[in-house]
């Protein structure tokens, strides 16, 4: 396995990490464009708000991780 492929391997399990925890995510990218704007004492509001949409939406593209094609609905893959 070449260099290529273990970081292609890395990025895809940073992709199924993101999309399995996009909830958390979510919430602190808000948390942080809602404390940025605090402390900034508004001046930046509309770009704050600009970065946090486009941050929101890069994690609500991400794929959901990838599940067994034998796993059911509810039940945690077999180890």
């Amino acid at each position: 396995m070449g260099l290529t492929d273990k970081f292609k391997d890395l990025k895809g399990k940073a992709e199924d990490a993101a999309a399995e925890h996009s909830d958390q995510i979510r919430g602190a990218i808000q948390k942080a464009a809602s404390t940025a704007d605090q402390k900034t004492g508004g001046r930046y509001s509309e770009k704050i708000e600009q970065v946090g949409t486009k941050a929101d939406t890069f994690v609500g593209g991400l794929k959901e991780p990838a599940k067994p094609a034998d796993a059911e609905e509810g039940q945690p893959p077999a180890e």
